[in-house]
């Protein structure tokens, strides 16, 4: 008796581990059999959709990306029908063959991205085609895995009940196709950050920046309070790449890349100068179009708005406003920093905006306008609007046969002074002379009233058109300067002049000897009343206007600098540095050797552009590398 119920006993216990394995094993080999399927259909989907789904980026990448794909949908094609019809070893060679094609699909692909830079970057489609070959390994691996997922030592199967197979493959699918639709984005995003170098802090500090340089032209900085703002790498099509630069040491503040996002047009500054924004389409799909707004003390980015296609040129920026010009019409749109429209105005028939700042609670635009039905003769007009509705405020016309350059547009405080030039012809022929007659114009920002002007100013004759004369302010803001430390913080706060002054600076030729001079007439910016007017001596006059436009700059302490080649021979340069202060006439020196040794070309002043920082002047020049140097004098 005991003999028999010890052995009905050792009997069931033996049976009661197999009966466990039955009824598990089958629903794992039916979780792992459909989650290897749908991977593998994950696997055609995306990679279809990286191909030519406008949610990765718009075309195709090739014959090769074209080849990858029909191959890789018959692979799957022909593995999943081989897994509904059969079972066994054949399900198991093509889920491996599938695996091993998509991992060696996938590496290509992987190793073919070019290492994000200026010319090259990552596109979307590429990060969705190693998600989708991921996927096909995966999904390879799962559909032989589940072969080997028997029960019983003799390999026999025995199906899970039809109602929990369903439940299994349901949820099996769900976890993969779920994972699909958060890696595919997580992919794109990856991409994203794979064309980006952000950084920001002390820069200056880390390795390998000493290669910045490379990536700089001969383009010219864009002034800010907190430095020189550099557009790396200016070729065409100009990435969204830019670096602050410290002028007293040339060290990078902070610095802002993307490489896959190209620049449609220069930075753009917010009015009080806080604010940067770099504007333009995405590389591989223009209808993807971004406005970035940046800090400018330490390149943090405060918003980013979205455009479905180009919005058109950027104006103008404020705290929470852009300002966007269509190209070649006189429609503008303003938008806030998600994208979203306010609203639109149009200014009078035949205008285009040239130049525009928003100031307290207005829009001041200069503008363009041709002839039309109420106006017989083309002429330039000031324009505001209110900044809350757009809705027209005021409208002054400049004198007829006058003309008013965006770089004499200025808004200070509660004015818009422009300088409203005339070209007056001296003499005829291919060589003729000019001469240019100015009139300051202060407009009061809230109402359009005229505030002051002071007519009939004027330096003399010139033969070169590039002397025309460009508006400067000692304050361009109605904040107080800052200066610039090499870790990007604003130092304390610069002495300023007690007067606020606009200067007219102007190269114009020398009647009594050869040669030319440089001009500088200085006016109180709240009255309008005539300071001093000095000159300094110039051997030839330049003829390239951005030449001439940088040879001058006006300081807080109303100081102007200049920069003059005495010389009347370019291939013998005589670079001289000159500052007016109080109508009295200096020359500055200027080092020819750096601090580390590096020697400033003879010709530094052919191609100089002079920036206010802090209590001095920064020169930047173009070196004899084609990059540009700097060097600051106080």
């Amino acid at each position: 008796m005991s003999h028999t119920g010890t052995g009905r006993h050792h009997r069931d216990a033996s049976q009661a581990t197999p009966n466990g394995s039955r009824s598990a094993r089958p629903v794992a080999r039916v979780f792992l059999r459909a989650a290897g399927i749908t991977a593998l259909v994950c696997w055609a989907v995306l990679l279809t959709w990286a191909s030519f789904g406008t949610g990765a980026s718009t075309g195709s990448s090739g014959a090769y990306m074209i080849i990858g794909t029909v191959s890789s949908v018959i692979v799957v094609a022909l593995v999943v029908t081989t897994a509904v019809t059969y079972a066994g070893l054949r399900k198991i060679i093509g889920a491996l063959f599938a695996a091993v094609f998509a991992a060696a699909a996938g590496w290509a692909v992987y190793s073919s991205m070019p290492e994000a830079g200026p010319d090259q970057f990552i596109t979307h489609r590429a990060g969705v085609a190693v998600l989708a070959y991921g996927f096909g390994v995966v999904g390879g691996g799962l559909l032989a895995l589940s072969e080997l997922v028997v029960e019983g030592y003799s390999g026999g199967r025995k199906p899970a009940p039809k109602a929990l197979r369903r439940k299994v493959a349901v949820l099996a699918a769900a976890i993969v196709l779920m994972a699909a639709a958060a890696l595919a984005p997580a992919m794109s995003r990856w991409a994203e950050l794979a064309n980006q170098d952000v950084r920001v802090g002390a820069v200056a500090t880390e390795a390998g920046l000493d290669g910045l340089a490379d990536l700089a032209g001969v383009e010219r900085f864009t002034d800010t309070p907190y430095g020189l703002l550099r557009t790396d790498h200016p070729a065409k099509p100009t990435p969204q790449a830019v670096t602050m630069l410290d002028p007293a040491s040339g060290a990078a503040i902070w610095y802002h890349r993307r490489w896959n996002w190209v620049s449609s047009q220069a930075p753009v500054l917010s009015h009080p100068q806080d604010l940067v924004a770099l504007t333009g389409p995405r590389a591989d799909n223009g209808a993807d179009f971004q406005t970035r707004v940046l800090r400018a003390r330490d390149g943090k980015e405060i918003a980013t708005a979205d455009f479905d296609g180009s919005p058109g040129t950027l104006l103008a920026l404020a705290k929470d406003r852009l300002l966007y010009a269509e190209a070649r019409a006189s429609v503008f749109h303003a938008y806030d920093f998600d994208g979203e429209l306010l609203w639109d105005a149009e200014m009078p028939p035949g205008c285009e905006g040239t130049a525009a700042e928003i100031a307290a609670s207005r829009v001041l635009m200069l503008a363009d306008c041709v002839p039309a039905p109420d106006r017989p003769v083309a002429r330039d007009y000031v324009l505001a609007f209110d900044l809350d509705d757009g809705a027209a405020a005021w409208e002054q016309a400049i004198e007829v046969g006058a003309e008013v350059v965006p770089e004499s547009f200025l808004v200070t405080g509660g004015d818009v002074i422009v300088d409203s030039r005339v070209e007056h012809r001296v003499t005829d022929g291919p060589f003729s002379a000019r001469r240019f007659e100015h009139q300051l114009i202060a407009f009061q920002v809230e109402n359009g009233e005229e505030h002051w002007h002071m007519g009939g100013q004027s330096f003399g004759s010139t033969n070169s058109s590039a002397c025309g004369g460009t508006l400067h302010l000692s304050q361009p803001t109605a904040e107080q300067a800052t200066g610039v430390a090499a870790a990007g913080e604003a130092k304390a706060q610069v002495p300023v002049a007690e007067r606020r002054t606009v200067q007219i600076i102007e190269c114009y030729t020398a009647k009594d000897r050869p040669g030319s001079w440089l001009g500088v007439i200085a006016y109180d910016a709240d009255t309008g009343e005539r300071l001093y007017r000095k000159s300094v001596r110039l051997g030839f006059t330049p003829l390239d206007p951005e030449v001439a436009r940088g040879w001058g700059v006006v300081l807080p302490d109303n100081r102007a600098i200049l920069a003059a080649d005495l010389s009347l021979d370019q291939n013998k340069p005589d670079c001289r540095l000159y500052q007016i202060a109080g109508g009295e006439v200096a020359e500055i020196e200027f080092a020819t050797e750096l601090a580390d040794g590096t020697q400033v070309p003879a010709a530094w002043c052919h191609d100089a552009q002079l920036s206010a920082v802090g209590t001095g002047a920064a020169i930047s020049y173009v070196g004899e590398d084609g990059t540009r140097g700097i060097s600051v004098v106080s």
